[in-house]
């Protein structure tokens, strides 16, 4: 059964090479795999400001668009986390909430579906040292123990972690669009957000995503 790749809307909008990066995870890893061409945005943004009419009706879209079987894979924490969690609790009626639920049990965020499918077969690596960016909804929704088992595989790669006080990179859903080192983040809306906000820093921060990372060693 393929896996359905869910590819959040500010991804396709604002950093596709993520999405052909994750792609190339899936041919490699050898899993079959669809993109639902009618997808479009979960609703993440339109609940944040409280828009609860619109966040139902793109939910409704998402179930139409999702509702078969298997595991649906998102590049994204926070997508992921407004599904599993939050559409059950916007849906209106028994049945829909059941429907709501079927679909929230099979969605996975990237890091814990990879984590599951644990080694990766073939060598990937990385000289430095990098700091993991544990988003908040990445701590929501648990998954950065998976990330920190994906990221054990990266040859020559040091992880060090941030403070357990780090709360938010401040993106919040839309406010980075309302007021527009090295690290490695699961979360690309936070990664886009900290792009901007190194872009005046000195010395350089570089940042990187997940499943760059995570690309085979041209030299292994």
């Amino acid at each position: 059964m393929p896996v359905q790749f869910f590819v959040p809307c500010y991804v396709d909008q604002q950093a596709p090479e993520a999405a052909l990066q994750v792609a190339g995870l899936f041919d490699r890893l050898g899993v079959a795999w669809e993109y639902p061409a009618e997808q479009t945005c979960c609703g993440q943004f339109a609940l944040t400001v409280g828009d609860l009419a619109t966040a139902r009706r793109l939910m409704r879209h998402f179930l139409r668009v999702f509702g078969g079987e298997g595991d649906i894979v998102c590049p994204s924490p926070s997508c992921t986390l407004m599904v599993r969690h939050h559409y059950p609790e916007l849906a209106e009626g028994l049945a829909e909430r059941r429907q709501a639920e079927r679909v929230a049990a099979r969605i996975l965020e990237l890091s814990e579906w990879l984590a599951a499918r644990s080694p990766l077969p073939w060598k990937t690596a990385f000289a430095g040292v990098l700091a993991l960016h544990r988003s908040c909804k990445a701590k929501r929704l648990g998954v950065c123990p998976a990330a920190t088992r994906v990221l054990a595989q990266v040859q020559g790669l040091t992880l060090r972690e941030v403070s357990p006080y780090y709360a938010c990179c401040g993106f919040g859903g839309p406010f980075s669009y309302q007021h527009p080192d090295l690290l490695v983040s699961l979360d690309l809306s936070c990664l886009l957000h900290l792009r901007a906000v190194a872009a005046g820093h000195r010395p350089a921060l570089g940042l990187h995503y997940l499943a760059e990372l995570l690309q085979p060693d041209e030299d292994g």
